[in-house]
């Protein structure tokens, strides 16, 4: 019996819970008006789980992830559309009094720098995410002929590819897109202490030189107790994290109240 008993679903944050909406979406704005609860629950006959796609991402790792799926304290570091963020901490999903903890892309890293479309100035998603990442080829006008007329994620592959083949000036953006990642990673270790850190998305996608400056940058300038005892790796997961969180988040509310299903046929 294939028949489907409930949905998960992930969605970019911040996600308030108790309004069924997000927040702010980088560059699809409109998807703010859109209540995910009332939309998707009256159209399917089984229970509906909406959770944020950095904290579903995280929630995937944990129980997806051979590598860490064993600890209970990981945090999910999404770098792609959007910068987000997932912490479990004690085996549990930090999400914040509205929905909206974690929210690490829209920390400052630079308070006289670029504006935000969440009222913040030199939000870290405004130096890292894929948006940023094209709007620089575009600046550029060189290094990615065609940029303009690209998707954002395709914009970024395409740097990353001339990065891999040794492309001089697309290893030096790359180094300091994961700068700027690095910044992140400082923040959450200050802010959360996890043991283990996993960046995934498209950025993460740049490989093991991007990497290898991410932990350049967090070793200098974090504190050596912290740095020497937190893993920071790329997810390995075969499949989008989020989307795996999404199934993840349903599966887990089956498993801790599994009475409300009782009914479902």
């Amino acid at each position: 019996d294939q028949s489907i008993v409930a949905i998960g679903m992930a969605v970019p944050g911040p996600y308030l819970r108790n309004e069924g909406r997000t927040a702010v979406v980088s560059s699809m704005q409109g998807w703010r008006k859109i209540n995910f609860i009332n939309e998707f629950a009256s159209a399917f006959g089984v229970p509906l789980f909406i959770e944020q796609d950095a904290r579903a991402g995280a929630l995937a790792h944990y129980l997806f992830d051979p590598a860490v799926h064993t600890s209970d304290n990981l945090a999910y570091y999404l770098v792609g559309e959007g910068v987000g963020l997932g912490v479990i901490e004690n085996g549990r999903l930090i999400n914040g009094y509205l929905g909206a903890a974690t929210e690490i892309g829209h920390i400052s890293v630079d308070v006289n720098g670029r504006p935000c479309d969440c009222g913040n100035i030199g939000c870290l998603e405004r130096y890292c995410s894929t948006p940023a990442i094209h709007d620089m080829l575009i600046d550029d006008g060189v290094l990615v002929p065609g940029a303009a007329d690209m998707t954002h994620t395709e914009a970024a592959r395409a740097l990353f590819r001339k990065a891999q083949e040794g492309d001089g000036r697309a290893i030096a953006m790359v180094r300091n897109i994961a700068r700027y990642v690095g910044y992140g990673c400082v923040t959450i270790f200050n802010g959360f202490n996890p043991k283990h850190i996993i960046i995934g998305d498209i950025v993460s996608e740049a490989g093991p030189m991007f990497l290898e400056e991410v932990l350049s940058t967090v070793e200098e300038r974090s504190i050596p107790e912290i740095y020497n005892t937190t893993s920071i790796t790329l997810s390995t997961l075969s499949a989008d994290a989020a989307v795996s969180g999404a199934a993840a988040v349903a599966v887990t509310q089956f498993l801790e109240h599994p009475s409300m299903f009782f009914d479902v046929s």
